[in-house]
């Protein structure tokens, strides 16, 4: 909320690759998913001023307003909500591929894992029909 981009109606990704980045290691699973996005859309990845996995920590590095990232659209819907930020009006090029649960045929589940199975179809199922 405290940068000066959020006044901006439309912004392209490739006007940002200047400004602080707060990023994922590029080696692990999620910095690799953001170059792939930097790459699709004709650009480099941004150097990062702040190379960092906690999502904690970037959404209140973000929350200076001095860094960008990138986030999954779950981490907006359920971890930024006490956090004072702002979705930047950009269209990324990219569908990341859906998530699942894969099970194994005659195999019994524990209640646990069942429990969690139940739980994430409960919160999942609003999510399939919005977009954020």
């Amino acid at each position: 909320m405290q940068n000066s981009l959020v006044r901006r109606r439309k912004i392209k990704l490739a006007e940002l690759v200047n400004e602080p980045w707060t990023l994922p290691r590029p080696e692990s699973g999620i910095g690799e998913t953001l170059n792939d996005i930097f790459r699709s859309c004709g650009l480099d990845a941004p150097p990062a001023v702040i190379l960092c996995n906690s999502i904690h920590m970037q959404l209140n590095l973000l929350a200076t307003g001095r860094f960008l990232t990138l986030f999954p659209q779950s981490v907006l819907r359920f971890g930024a909500n006490r956090i004072p930020i702002k979705l930047l009006p950009i269209e990324l090029p990219v569908e990341l591929a859906p998530v699942g649960i894969v099970t194994l045929k005659n195999r019994m589940i524990s209640p646990v894992a069942q429990l969690f199975f139940e739980s994430a179809r409960l919160v999942g199922r609003p999510l399939a029909r919005t977009r954020l």
